[in-house]
């Protein structure tokens, strides 16, 4: 445990290494291969907002972001960079537009990046009380940000990994923590922090709502509640139009983005023709109802089945969600994590392997079906599949999936 004296030099050593690591990854790569095009549209967005007082929803800032990404309007059907965050998102970029250039900011929120993972692997592995060897805590934390989608996430400067790291904090401070006031406290902003991408989010919010109020974590929800009531209203006192104009961006943002995982599952590989939209919705409706089932008989608060539904859950919410990107995959790491942990018992190889298989397996597929600068539909499917698979299959031994009981307040 560490002590309040070792934080003070643990966290100004971390902050004054990570500029360090900054400085040197700008002047090593980001100054020679410019990036993170998926975080632009924030960046761009929170720049005119603050510096021109610009809509960041509007035509002009839209424009604006493609003349710095690609020199001018996009061709129709490309991928236009709109905005297409709620509003409150602005907030939290507005600190990487102090930064002189865009490489600079690059670099910045591509190490951020970097370190979130790094953190996202660490706390998992703590949050399951998994105690593999140093070699094999080295692979997970490797594979846990070379893995494609994470790699994807890192290059794109995705904000999936906040969105990630966010959630995994939530869940140590409820379910690992020390429970205190301001533990909740904190667990409920960073929830509501987190619904900057809502479409990783719509499941495991309300699991942990409902789990809330059968805790009576009151503090967790009331902070919750209140951090989202924060966000919102300075949203619309910064710009009262903000909420409809976020829903005029999503509309036409569905043009462009990839189908969902069930769409490519029955259109593109069983090619069920016309009787994939309804097969579409027997899937959603037949794999919602089981989930709800297992939240359902999610009773009893001390059980550890709890961490085996929240995984359930993670993956779930890919398979569901209207639109997704195998970038928001990082959530696997948090559920594969106790499986790795089952199979290190029977022999360490066997998650080393396992995690090199996944590697290889889905970099190899991106690289033989990669067209263009574009991944193909196909890559949404293996990885979530599998994960979802087993998941499915250490449903029996959830008992055993959280390895310690959860805390409870004193």
């Amino acid at each position: 445990m560490l002590t309040k004296k070792r934080w003070l030099w643990i966290v100004p050593l971390a902050v004054v290494l990570m500029g360090l690591y900054t400085w040197a990854f700008h002047d090593a790569f980001t100054t020679r291969v410019p990036g993170a095009n998926d975080f632009y549209s924030p960046y761009g967005a929170a720049y005119l907002y603050f510096y021109e007082g610009v809509n960041p929803y509007s035509q002009q800032a839209t424009l604006w972001i493609q003349q710095q990404l690609h020199g001018g309007p996009v061709s129709p059907g490309d991928i236009t960079n709109d905005f297409v965050y709620p509003f409150y998102t602005i907030l939290l970029v507005a600190p990487y537009t102090l930064l002189p250039t865009y490489a600079w900011v690059q670099a910045a929120w591509q190490v951020t990046l970097q370190v979130m993972l790094i953190a996202s692997a660490v706390l998992t592995v703590r949050y399951f009380d998994w105690r593999p060897p140093a070699w094999l805590l080295a692979a997970f934390i490797l594979w846990s940000i070379l893995s494609y989608p994470s790699a994807r996430a890192i290059i794109l400067g995705q904000v999936s990994i906040v969105v990630f790291f966010l959630s995994v904090v939530t869940m140590w401070l409820l379910f690992r923590g020390e429970v205190s006031p301001g533990g909740d406290v904190l667990a409920g902003v960073c929830l509501a922090l987190s619904t900057v991408k809502p479409q990783m989010q719509f499941l495991i919010i309300p699991l942990l709502v409902l789990w809330g109020l059968r805790a009576r974590r009151w503090i967790f929800l009331g902070a919750a509640a209140l951090s989202m009531a924060v966000l919102v209203g300075a949203s619309f006192l910064m710009l009262p139009t903000w909420l409809a104009d976020w829903g005029r961006q999503l509309q036409a943002y569905s043009a462009y983005t990839p189908p969902s995982v069930f769409y490519i599952l029955t259109h593109e590989v069983l090619r069920l023709g016309a009787a994939a939209p309804a097969a579409i919705w027997a899937l959603r409706i037949a794999l919602g109802g089981y989930l709800l089932f297992e939240w359902v008989l999610l009773r009893d608060m001390d059980a550890r089945r709890l961490d085996w539904v929240l995984a359930l859950t993670l993956v779930v919410t890919h398979l569901l969600a209207p639109r997704t990107a195998t970038t928001h995959y990082v959530v696997l790491i948090f559920a594969l994590a106790p499986i790795f942990q089952a199979w290190q018992k029977v022999h360490p190889l066997l998650p080393f392997g396992a995690m090199l298989v996944l590697f290889a397996g889905n970099w190899a597929l991106f690289i033989s079906t990669v067209q263009g600068n574009a991944e193909a539909d196909v890559m949404f499917l293996p990885v979530l599949l599998i994960a979802f698979v087993l998941v499915l299959l250490a449903r029996p031994g959830e008992s055993q999936f959280g390895q310690r009981p959860l805390n409870r307040p004193a």
